[in-house]
């Protein structure tokens, strides 16, 4: 990961998701967010997850890859969940991707679509 406040950020966000973060991580969560916001995609959550749909569609093969075998809400979780936890940069958001890959789809043994359907399910609202 390039961004050096990744590291943190992927510690978080998997306690983010099972509603099990506390108060203080929550807050460096949210601190980092705002300054790789503003460093990086100068204040555009849209343009920051344009680059990351972009780079996680070509590391997953693209449409006709197993990307293209995801519903729409698998593909923005794993896009949510890839902007969140590795707060990628214009420069290496590809070489990110690929990390990201590798390390939370393939080093888990699971295909691209059953992590995808577990993040859709995290992100989902409780109840």
């Amino acid at each position: 990961m390039t961004n050096r406040y990744a590291d943190e950020q992927l510690a978080i966000v998997p306690r983010m998701m099972t509603r099990t973060v506390t108060r203080r991580e929550q807050a460096r969560f949210d601190k980092n967010f705002d300054r790789w916001m503003r460093r990086e995609w100068n204040g555009s959550e849209m343009r920051a997850m344009v680059a990351c749909l972009g780079a996680v569609s070509r590391a997953c093969g693209g449409a006709r890859g197993e990307w293209g075998t995801l519903t729409d809400d698998e593909q923005q979780a794993m896009v949510r969940y890839f902007g969140m936890a590795y707060l990628p940069t214009r420069a290496e958001a590809y070489d990110d991707a690929e990390e990201f890959l590798e390390n939370e789809i393939r080093c888990n043994r699971l295909s691209v679509k059953e992590f995808a359907q577990v993040m859709v399910l995290m992100f989902s609202p409780p109840g």
